[in-house]
């Protein structure tokens, strides 16, 4: 890029250009004395002729045209008209004319110079918001990518992401442990009243090889669960459910009833108007994208909200049982704050209380995990008889079907 000169290149340059005319000039009057009459002589005090002054300025004069010329500050076209007065010679005006004009073009390129400096700095502030742009794109995308879950893991059926009525809301509490006992739910005593989002999950694929002991892998495997666990739960807001309505899972080998948790927001700035999808669908969407290796619940194709009441033999027994509950239900509601993992001890123990993720996560919540699972104040501390009958019954009717499954394939 050309950079115009500033005013104070112009005046050295200037200077320079002089101190070679007085050269010339005194070279000049020195070859004029050798060439008069050696025996003429010279009287010092003699004043210079009013033609050598002339010629002194115009030859000064024309240098600064030239010098001004070869810098840009004025073109070479007509430059003698310009300066000069009516008849050639320079008046005083014109001489005034040429200083401010000298000045004026100092001041131009002074300008000129500190503008082409500044777009150069501005080039560079462009070039730099480039930069920082594209780093933070490439540091979002890094983000992203970290927020999925990637250690080594294995899927865990005794381990569960699920929604669960908060200990704070008795009434569903009640009213779900209810007809869950009145049905003969097998479940009643290992499963909370739950609707899965992740199921199984996962638990920490532990490297035998390691330097680092199982309880350090541990550690580790869990700070990259919350770091997870707190981007989904950042990206969701809390949320009502209702529940009033039910369903029917099964065919001739086996039976579900289900109630359906139907899930909207309570506070209408939290509604994403051009979003039609209930929030817990969309809560049960963002930890799929971050737990990608869990898609069980979308089996059919389709996530289906549920909290399992109890389970038969067939699909007619489970029909049956629905018209029974639906002739007498009553709406209930409750407040999701939160969502859980939770995690049991073998087939037979009960799901507790791992971590607590609460929704909407602001500066003054985290994801917290229990030293110890924590149960829910309304379970019960132990299986009654009738649940382990039916949860055997249940069992041996699963082993009956396998078999004929592998007999059939």
């Amino acid at each position: 890029m050309k950079v115009t000169p500033s005013a104070l290149t112009a005046f050295c340059l200037s200077s320079r250009r002089r101190h070679q005319l007085l050269s010339t000039l005194r070279a000049a009057a020195s070859n004029d004395s050798t060439s008069t009459d050696s025996s003429q002589p010279i009287n010092p005090a003699q004043a210079p002729l009013a033609e050598d002054r002339k010629d002194w300025f115009v030859d000064g004069r024309d240098t600064a045209r030239r010098l001004k010329i070869e810098l840009g500050l004025m073109s070479g076209e007509n430059t003698a008209s310009a300066d000069d007065g009516d008849d050639g010679m320079p008046s005083a005006s014109n001489e005034r004319s040429s200083r401010e004009n000298a000045m004026e073009n100092g001041r131009k390129a002074a300008l000129e110079f500190l503008k082409s400096f500044s777009d150069d700095e501005n080039g560079k502030n462009k070039t730099q918001a480039t930069e920082e742009k594209s780093n933070e794109s490439l540091e979002t995308t890094i983000r992203k990518r970290h927020d999925q879950f990637t250690l080594p893991s294995r899927k865990s059926h005794c381990l569960t992401i699920c929604l669960v009525p908060p200990p704070s809301a008795t009434a569903a509490w009640e009213r779900l442990n209810d007809v869950r006992r009145e049905l003969k739910d097998p479940g009643f005593y290992r499963w909370p009243p739950h609707a899965n989002l992740l199921y199984p999950f996962l638990e920490p694929n532990f490297d035998k090889e390691s330097e680092k002991s199982k309880e350090e892998q541990v550690s580790e495997f869990r700070k990259e669960l919350i770091v997870s666990l707190t981007s989904v739960a950042a990206q969701c807001q809390p949320f009502d459910v209702e529940i009033d309505t039910f369903g029917t899972f099964g065919d001739k080998t086996r039976g579900v009833l289900w109630a359906r948790p139907k899930s909207n927001y309570s506070s209408p700035a939290a509604d994403d108007d051009d979003c039609d999808e209930e929030p817990l669908i969309t809560l049960q969407t963002f930890l799929e994208k971050h737990f990608p290796t869990c898609t069980d619940q979308r089996k059919q194709g389709s996530f289906t909200p549920h909290i399992t009441l109890s389970h038969y033999a067939n699909i007619t027994d489970a029909l049956e049982a629905k018209e029974q509950v639906e002739s007498k239900w009553e709406s209930v509601s409750f407040h999701v704050p939160e969502f859980y993992l939770l995690q049991r001890i073998g087939d037979e123990g009960q799901f507790k209380i791992l971590a607590k993720i609460p929704l909407g996560l602001q500066e003054e919540k985290e994801v917290y995990f229990f030293d110890e699972p924590l149960a829910f104040p309304a379970m019960p501390g132990h299986e009654d008889e009738w649940v382990y009958s039916e949860r055997i019954a249940m069992k041996n009717r699963r082993k009956i079907n396998f078999k004929r499954g592998k007999k059939f394939t």
